[in-house]
């Protein structure tokens, strides 16, 4: 029996020594997966971080490019907008004097026109021509009797 003792004791402290083993073993392997797991974080972590970083300098990248595009156009829109109304405000006075020149030629042209129908009208009426009507009328001014 104290063979079958001893030999159990040496089964228990083998069986012991192999869990101790396997302990460690499986201490060991926990340890290296969480060192490596702590690495690939950290390495995802910075190539996370680069990445944030690149997105916002191609965002402010775009943004600066975007902006001066838009200035631009809107100065050649501004441009643009000053000349068309220079050039409307110079069509409005050409527009404006020709229309002057053509209604003072208009007038004058009526007025020559109202001028003759007068003179032709008292040439119709009393048969005379006006101008001698006007030397008759400064004539009567003669006085009373």
């Amino acid at each position: 029996m104290t063979a079958l003792m001893e030999k159990i004791r040496q089964e228990h402290r083998s069986i012991a020594e192999e869990v101790a083993q396997l302990f460690k073993e499986t201490q060991t392997f926990l340890s290296d997966t969480t060192t490596q797991r702590h690495a690939q974080a950290k390495k995802q972590a910075e190539e996370l971080f680069q990445f944030h970083q690149n997105l916002q300098q191609e965002n402010r990248d775009f943004l600066t490019a975007t902006h001066q595009k838009r200035m631009d156009e809107a100065q050649k829109q501004a441009a643009n907008l000053d000349k068309f109304h220079q050039e409307l405000q110079q069509n409005s006075r050409d527009f404006l004097t020709a229309t002057h020149q053509q209604r003072m030629t208009q007038a004058k042209e009526q007025n020559q026109q109202l001028r003759q129908f007068r003179r032709d009208l008292f040439i119709s009426i009393f048969g005379i021509p006006t101008t001698s009507a006007k030397q008759v009328k400064i004539s009567p001014k003669q006085p009373k009797n």
